[in-house]
């Protein structure tokens, strides 16, 4: 954000009123084209919870409308309603002025509505190209797929997304997240979609990939496609958004032209109220002894020669580029992954990680990267998935059974300390927001009273409310003592926590820094394998001196 729209955003003009000729909630915004999508009092309810209430909304041909809210505002469940996974318990729908009521998502689709969800929706086994085509198969004479055919379209689709046309034949399982995530996008634009929704689809891509994305949305604006576009990340907002949409607790909390929408206003709309998220606070831990440090670690394939310490009460941000081998150092540190080289030290004692019960037991606890694969029990109840990490606690001394009683009283009371939204802690978790997902994750592994703390990616997916929740638990654990490794791809996340930066360029440290001299420009530079200012000119000096001697 420039200067100027930080200036602007100070001010916190009351959003419940009109706007420079823009209504509120229930009316619409000045002028503008004939809409592609309208929605009319759109209302959903599921058993005694009211998802949605009287929302209606407009996207404008060839515009990109953002809908923004916090986790379980009601924005995935609008977007399965316009995409026909889901149908209203009230209200209309027009697309392309005609009224529509899917009763399935093969009907929106046929009329030109494809959607992309934040978790790949992908048959991991089979190859790019089949589920490129999966529903959609070409066919010629008796039947017969057209499997050159496909290849050659599907191919060239990929290539317009940025991805090489040579992985049609690899198998989706076999490319990162980021790739299987752009192959689907590169899907619905395959289709000649009129409207594609995009549900939070840089949550899981690195930067390169968000630029292809990015370029791939102006594009289909150029072409008149309207985007319905769904992110945490207000950054992005900006950027390509032409309008915002603020839904909170299931109703319209506002609606604003991007020229007239700032960071503040957009933040007290969707939570209602004002947050401080300047949450850092220093704590004195420079003359403390390191609880952890890694000397001269080497994984073939992943990283080499990284060397670190960590120190009680000290929050060290690890930044790099996807491929830049951050996750692979804390799982090296959690048991997952065998060095091949160098040496992990506990108290200034060598230990060697064997497995993460090894970890674990020296009071080493590890939020991985991806909660719904690496994290949860998704079809299992809160209660199952909270007290999973105080098992031996619960057990009986007659044959280790389970006090339940005493089970469901733990687990409600870690699910009010972590403000856990749910029904009951009987709710499977696979049906809560991603925020109280990953909430359930912390509390699960913070239950060990860990030591040593490593985060991966904590914030990814969660709204702005929720993420300032995790960075105040994050400044509250490390002014407790507790030492803590943070992962992140988001700069500015890892700028405002962290007390010295650790940054990787493919699988090499490049830089160390402390808090005071962490720029984004210096760090990303680092993060590129760039040489920074500071460097240039230290090896110019070094030339000179050369020359002159």
């Amino acid at each position: 954000m420039d200067n100027a729209r930080q200036k602007e955003s100070k001010r916190m003009p009351d959003t419940s009123a009109k706007i420079s000729g823009l209504s509120g909630p229930s009316g619409p915004i000045g002028s503008e084209p004939a809409p592609i999508l309208s929605l009319h009092h759109i209302s959903k309810a599921f058993g005694g919870v009211q998802a949605l209430q009287d929302v209606s909304l407009s996207v404008a041909r060839g515009e990109v409308h953002a809908v923004v809210g916090e986790n379980g505002a009601g924005k995935s469940t609008l977007m399965k309603i316009i995409a026909g996974a889901l149908q209203p318990d009230a209200g209309a729908i027009e697309f392309e002025g005609n009224p529509v009521r899917f009763t399935g998502p093969r009907e929106a689709s046929r009329l030109g509505i494809a959607i992309v969800y934040q978790e790949p929706s992908i048959f991991p086994e089979l190859s790019v190209l089949e589920n490129f085509y999966l529903g959609d198969e070409l066919t010629g004479s008796a039947g017969r797929l057209r499997w050159a055919g496909m290849a050659e379209d599907a191919a060239d689709a990929l290539r317009q997304i940025g991805l090489p046309a040579g992985i049609v034949g690899t198998r989706m399982a076999d490319l990162s997240l980021g790739a299987q995530q752009l192959v689907m996008i590169a899907r619905a634009v395959h289709k000649h979609a009129r409207l594609l929704i995009l549900d939070e689809p840089t949550s899981i891509l690195s930067q390169a990939e968000t630029e292809v994305l990015f370029r791939t949305i102006l594009s289909l604006k150029a072409r008149d496609v309207s985007v319905l576009y769904i992110s945490h990340r207000l950054a992005e907002i900006f950027r390509i958004a032409d309008r915002v949409t603020v839904l909170r607790d299931g109703r319209v909390a506002g609606r604003f032209s991007i020229q007239q929408a700032t960071e503040d206003v957009l933040i007290t709309a969707m939570v209602g109220r004002q947050i401080d998220r300047d949450v850092y606070r220093p704590r004195p831990f420079a003359d403390l002894p390191p609880v952890l440090e890694v000397r001269h670690l080497s994984s073939a394939g992943h990283y080499h020669d990284v060397s670190f310490m960590l120190r009680p009460a000290e929050v060290l941000g690890l930044y790099g580029l996807v491929g830049a081998g951050r996750s692979e150092v804390a799982q090296t540190i959690f048991g997952e992954i065998q060095p091949d080289s160098g040496q992990i030290m506990l108290d200034g004692r060598i230990v060697r990680m064997h497995s993460a019960t090894d970890a674990i037991r020296m009071g080493i606890s590890y939020i991985p990267e991806d909660r719904r694969t690496q994290g949860l029990f998704l079809t299992r109840a809160v209660r199952d998935n909270l007290s999973a990490s105080f098992l031996p606690r619960i057990a009986g001394r007659l044959l280790g059974l389970l006090d339940e009683r005493r089970e469901l009283r733990l687990t409600e009371q870690e699910v009010r300390r972590f403000n856990i939204k749910t029904d009951s802690a009987m709710t499977p978790v696979g049906e809560l927001s991603g925020g109280n997902q990953q909430k359930v994750v912390l509390a699960r592994w913070l239950a060990h009273n860990p030591r040593v703390l490593l985060l991966d990616e904590p914030t990814r997916g969660v709204d702005i409310g929720t993420k300032v929740e995790i960075h105040r638990l994050i400044m509250h654990l490390a002014g407790q003592g507790m030492a803590i490794l943070l992962i992140s791809s988001d700069l500015p996340e890892v700028l405002a926590l962290a007390d010295n930066v650790l940054i990787m360029h493919e699988g090499a440290v490049t830089g160390y820094l402390p808090r005071e001299q962490a720029t984004e420009a210096v760090v990303l530079r680092l993060a590129l394998g760039l040489p920074t200012q500071e460097q240039e000119l230290q090896g110019l000096n070094a030339q000179s001196q050369a020359y002159a001697g």
